[in-house]
């Protein structure tokens, strides 16, 4: 494990960035973030009703419109449990910005976290060299896909490998190779991360995970050791199964983001089984989940367990150790104050793959919660990490 990062180092890495964006002469050229919409067929027929064509910000760097036989890499970024595209950069001409109505009940309080001006500042340091940033959405009705395949929520894997990235190479001047593509993604953006850059390394060439959620054997789920070992549900899991059996609508699913914790429960619940053990004949949510009613008691589903596990990132490493060894580089990282489910089921992740040899860096780094320095870490660490693994030309 690296020395952690401190916040003294953090604090260092922006002033020293901004000063270089102050000293230095005014640019001919600046970078732009645009929103887009991708056609997303992966999406169709799905029975929650999404669209099938799907918004994604791009940010464009300095050069690009002044450099026409350039082509460059693409950083994929993926946000958490719901966020959309907005969640990482804005576009300011956007007619959508008056309305954040994809964002409302998040826990993303500044959306479009990342700014052009001061990715362009990063650039001009040498922190990283120009890159092209796509930030796909991620959202549906449930308020996040996981970004597996469904036959309920759609195939969003597919939509991210295949619908977004294909339609990146065909529109901008990316070098369109594994080696030149990196992904990375906050919480559920970065368990989705890891989970897509493992089942495609033929797409993706290195990962960043941010305070990953849902790694470890139990999922990194609060109180796991009453799911997953004594089968004998405390008060807040009996609340959270009890709930979802007895909401009779989409519109009866509370706030994600509320003073009761079982409500956030609630939300990943409907969400994660809609996604992980969908089942096309039980509406209104199509899912079925780790306990049912049965006779009047919860009874633990064997079924939707193992369905869960089919797709957890922890038992898909040995199905998939080549693909991570292949990879030109993989970061994970946690703040000091995450919360304990995700800093265990991360740490069990990391050592499963150490266990293999499978090359990786885990950071902790000082001052940080699950969400409040997402931004900071991101243009202090990940671009620097993605500036050393990445292949920033064709030769």
């Amino acid at each position: 494990m690296q020395r952690p990062f401190d916040a003294i180092s953090i604090l260092c890495s922006i002033l020293l960035l901004a000063a270089c964006a102050d000293d230095r002469e005014t640019a001919t050229t600046l970078g732009s973030i645009t929103e887009i919409v991708v056609p997303a067929p992966s999406l169709e027929g799905n029975l929650l009703g999404d669209p099938a064509k799907q918004r994604v910000s791009i940010y464009l760097p300095p050069g690009y419109d002044s450099s026409p036989n350039k082509r460059y890499p693409v950083l994929y970024l993926l946000h958490g449990f719901t966020g959309t595209n907005k969640t990482w950069m804005i576009d300011p001409e956007s007619p959508t910005n008056d309305s954040h109505a994809e964002s409302s009940d998040g826990n993303y309080g500044s959306a479009g976290m990342l700014k052009a001006d001061r990715l362009d500042s990063i650039i001009a340091a040498g922190v990283v060299p120009e890159i092209i940033i796509a930030a796909p959405n991620g959202r549906n009705a449930h308020k996040h896909s996981f970004y597996v395949n469904s036959p309920v929520t759609g195939n969003w894997e597919t939509y991210v490998v295949e619908d977004v990235v294909n339609y990146v190479d065909a529109n901008y001047r990316t070098l369109p190779t594994p080696s030149s593509r990196g992904i990375a993604g906050h919480s559920g953006g970065g368990n989705g991360a890891l989970f897509l850059a493992m089942r495609n390394s033929h797409v993706f060439g290195a990962v960043y995970a941010m305070a990953p959620c849902c790694l470890g054997p139990r999922l990194s789920l609060p109180s796991s050791s009453e799911l997953f070992e004594s089968g004998e549900l405390g008060p807040i899991w009996t609340n959270v199964f009890s709930r979802i059996g007895a909401l009779a609508s989409v519109d009866q699913i509370p706030p994600a983001f509320t003073d009761r914790r079982e409500d956030f429960l609630v939300n990943t619940q409907i969400a994660s089984g809609a996604a992980y053990a969908p089942n096309p004949d039980r509406p209104p949510f199509y899912a079925d989940y780790l306990y049912e009613a049965r006779d009047g008691d919860l009874v633990r589903n064997e079924s939707t367990f193992e369905r869960r596990m089919a797709l957890s990132n922890y038992y898909l490493i040995d199905k998939h150790e080549d693909d991570l060894r292949s990879l030109h580089g993989i970061l994970i990282d946690y703040g000091e104050h995450e919360t304990e489910p995700l800093v265990s089921g991360t740490s069990e992740f990391a050592k499963a793959i150490a266990e293999r040899g499978i090359p990786f860096v885990l950071e902790v780094y000082a001052g940080g919660d699950h969400g409040n320095m997402i931004a900071e870490r991101f243009e202090t660490r990940g671009l620097r990490f993605f500036a050393d693994t990445l292949q920033f030309s064709a030769e």
